[in-house]
């Protein structure tokens, strides 16, 4: 037999921030704490519902009681337990007493860790009512729940926002407890303004129940509703929305019982760039802008309200007069920085403080003019394609001092773009301003541009290095520069555009660039710090691609560019699939073992004079042929050739630990053999730290 769960948690408003978490992590806590108390649900049981007032877990099929399992308690082993006769022993009877049985009752079974066997006592456990052990899952439910940011409510309990009615069934019956002065029951409650308090018969009718009370409460079927409504509305007039802020998973979580609604403004506003308009739609009113087939933004937008629909043009009057402010006030914005022009504005950044410890925004705009050169001399870059990136990365920060941007913070780059190219600047130096910032997410696009790969890796390095310098690096919950993602962004530029300079001396001339402020962390230290967190997303990006985490980390310690590395790692993961892997192995590890005890003051070059039987002499020059040969592969990117010429000396490498005796009396030979040994194996660990791999 089996009974449906259902805990409801009555709220105030929840943010949309809440609700996601919730969605994110509460199934798996509710599987885990069933799991606890040992009652078995499927793994597909579990449902969590949440809308702005409510969280909900459905559970399918719980069942009646806990399931009885088998409890074996180890004792002592079989021959401290029984003696030469099979008789037990005091051990064993004074186990069995503990247990309050006889030796006869006492089980033999081999402890498969250590081989051996012991005896146990094996018992089964008492299996409760699944309805004894709900009210404390239900209690730990609410009292353990996360949130990022919560409120301490009713000074007990810490709540994302203050609880106001509880839900608890089982079947039919009522799960009882209590949180925070708040009784468990069966009545919820309904829409704010449109709904009733509702008595749930079961938990299977709880959807259906909350829905006569004007509450959607499945935001699976909210969301499925809300995309339907805007396709109704403007499919008809041939159009199409746009949501680039992601505005849905926003709204999705502000309404119970949506009723989706079409706006408008007045068509003469489209003068403005699109980007602003939609800015204006999107980061304040959540609204949905509207396309036509063309791509061309329309007067018409969409919006979605949680009111009660017989006030729809009440309400559709309010939201179109709050835009028509809102674009009024873009307007008067847009055209005092046209008035105003983007020269004017680019020499006004020094009214612009970038950082209080390494200037405005001026000296920033200078930093990415030369780390831009030094990017595009490192690649080569050169002529028109080149001038360009300069020219932009000139222009990049012109529009932090312009009125639109001060108002719309995320129209950065996009308005730098737009007065770019109303005053006539090259189409790639307008498109390059625009494209230092991505990739903007995760998953965003990169740039399309020479000019704009330049430039964004300009800027994504500055950050990166400028934080690190003012000792303000991302930690392991904060990340406030979004450093992350910029050090993404530089490996997958980097990979799209095949840039193969280096980072090393790309982050010590940005560490210079900042000027020599005397309270900066010093330079060796943030170049090494910042190397690290960056080679961190390459080690993830080429993860990602399928190669495994310890031949990156094998080579990773090799190089500092972005392409060679990728490089190395596609070599040494093919390598470690060839037949000859094992001899490269070899070659390293043997050698590597002993060299260690080399002491560091003791380095140096091989003396052939002290060989003494022939096969160190046979070992030198075969290392040194196959060194050179690997070089040459090396310089021409063929590191699996480079590594299969080094294994190919692995027979003289055995023959050598049989003849030679490494650690000879003579201080001076010992010493010289060591050194040949940490030269063979230095070697090979030019091309990867096999030491990382797994043995």
């Amino acid at each position: 037999m089996a009974r449906d769960f259902l805990l409801e948690i009555g709220t105030e408003e929840l943010p949309s921030s809440a609700c996601h978490v919730v969605l994110d992590q509460l199934p798996d806590r509710v599987r885990s704490l069933f799991a606890a108390v040992e009652v078995d649900i499927g793994p597909e049981a579990v449902k969590v519902l949440v809308s702005p007032r409510r969280i909900a877990v459905l559970v399918k099929d719980v069942p009646e009681s806990q399931t009885a399992r088998e409890v074996a308690q180890r004792g002592p082993a079989v021959e401290s337990a029984f003696d030469g006769s099979g008789n037990p022993t005091p051990a064993a009877l004074g186990f069995a007493k503990a247990k309050k049985t006889t030796p006869d009752q006492l089980q033999v079974r081999e402890d498969l860790a250590s081989g051996r066997s012991f005896v146990y006592y094996v018992s089964t456990s008492e299996a409760k009512a699944t309805a004894e052990v709900l009210p404390d899952v239900c209690l730990r439910l609410v009292r353990d729940m996360y949130f990022p940011k919560n409120m301490r409510w009713g000074y007990a309990l810490r709540f994302s926002r203050p609880m106001r009615w509880l839900v608890a069934l089982f079947g039919s019956e009522v799960v009882p407890f209590e949180v925070a002065g708040v009784v468990s029951g069966r009545q919820s409650r309904g829409h704010r303004w449109l709904g009733q308090a509702v008595d749930v018969g079961q938990p299977g009718e709880y959807i259906d129940a909350l829905r006569g009370a004007f509450v959607m409460v499945d935001q699976v079927e909210r969301e499925a509703f809300i995309r339907a409504e805007i396709a109704r509305l403007a499919e008809p007039a041939g159009l199409h929305t746009v949501d680039p802020m992601n505005k849905m998973a926003e709204v999705l979580h502000l309404v119970e019982w949506p009723t989706v609604l079409e706006g408008s403004f007045r068509e003469d506003h489209l003068r403005l760039p699109p980007e602003v308009l939609i800015i204006a739609m999107q980061s304040h009113q959540r609204y949905f802008p509207l396309l036509d087939a063309e791509g061309a933004l329309s007067n018409r937008f969409i919006f979605v309200m949680n009111g009660d629909p017989h006030h729809a043009a009440t309400i559709r009057a309010g939201n179109e007069r709050v835009l028509e402010g809102r674009i009024e006030d873009a307007e008067f914005s847009f055209d005092k920085d046209v008035a105003t022009g983007i020269e004017e504005m680019a020499r006004n950044l020094d009214r612009v403080v970038f950082h209080d410890k390494i200037g405005t925004m001026r000296e920033k705009a200078d930093r990415l003019v030369a780390l831009t050169a030094w990017l595009a001399d490192a690649e080569g870059v050169t002529g028109e394609a080149r001038q360009r990136a300069l020219e932009a990365a000139r222009l990049a920060k012109a529009d932090q001092v312009s009125v639109m941007v001060r108002e719309f913070a995320d129209l950065e780059g996009t308005m730098g773009m737009t007065y770019a190219a109303m005053e006539g600047f090259p189409a790639e130096v307008a498109q390059a301003v625009r494209e230092q910032f991505l990739p903007d997410a995760a998953e965003g696009a990169l740039p399309q541009t020479l000019p704009g790969s330049l430039l964004a890796t300009a800027e994504k390095v500055d950050n990166i290095i400028a934080a690190f310098a003012c000792a303000e690096p991302p930690t392991g919950s904060k990340d406030p520069y979004g450093l992350r993602r910029a050090a993404m962004g530089m490996v997958n530029i980097a990979l799209a555009q095949e840039f193969g300079y280096r980072l090393r001396p790309l982050a010590e001339f940005a560490y210079t660039a900042l000027g020599g402020h005397s309270h900066l962390v010093p330079q060796p230290d943030v170049v090494d710090q910042a190397l690290e967190f960056v080679l961190e997303r390459l080690a993830k990006a080429l993860t990602d691609q399928g190669v495994s985490r310890e031949t990156v980390d094998a080579v990773l310690p090799t190089s500092d560019g972005f392409l060679d590395l990728r490089a190395r790692a596609l070599a040494l993961d093919e390598a470690r699939r060839a037949v000859w892997f094992d001899d490269l192995v070899v070659v390293y590890t043997r050698p590597s073992n002993l060299a260690k005890k080399l002491p560091p003051d003791q380095a140096g070059p091989v003396d052939a004079s002290l060989f003494g039987p022939p096969v160190e002499a046979e070992l030198h020059d075969q290392w040194k042929q196959a060194a050179a040969r690997a070089g040459e592969a090396v310089e021409e990117g063929r590191y699996l050739d480079a590594m299969q010429a080094l294994a190919g000396i692995r027979p003289t490498v055995d023959r050598y630990f049989d003849e030679v005796l490494v650690m000879a009396e003579e201080d001076a030979v010992r010493i010289n053999r060591l050194r040949l040994l940490a030269s063979v194996a230095g070697t090979v660990r030019q091309l990867a730290w096999l030491e990382k791999l797994p043995g």
